[in-house]
């Protein structure tokens, strides 16, 4: 049986973005990055940028839900 990976997120910006705030001083913003696409942004509490942009939200989800409580919180948004 051949395993098939999906580069989408079953959650929106506005899920991921809530439960992240929810859970954590974090929130996220959508930037542009260099080549003009949409990206998306990890910000602490005082708005500085952590880490690396995020090309898609399927790298924020799984980048985010390492954190337990993030995790636990997108659950609710399982259909």
């Amino acid at each position: 049986m051949a395993t098939t990976f999906h580069t989408s997120t079953t959650y929106t910006f506005d899920e991921l973005n809530g439960a992240l705030q929810d859970c954590t001083p974090y929130y996220l913003t959508k930037e542009t990055d260099e080549d003009g696409e949409q990206a998306y942004a990890l910000r602490d509490g005082c708005g500085d940028q952590d880490g690396d942009l995020f090309i898609d939200l399927y790298d924020v989800q799984a980048h985010i839900t390492g954190n337990q409580d993030v995790f636990d919180a997108l659950a609710q948004y399982n259909r």
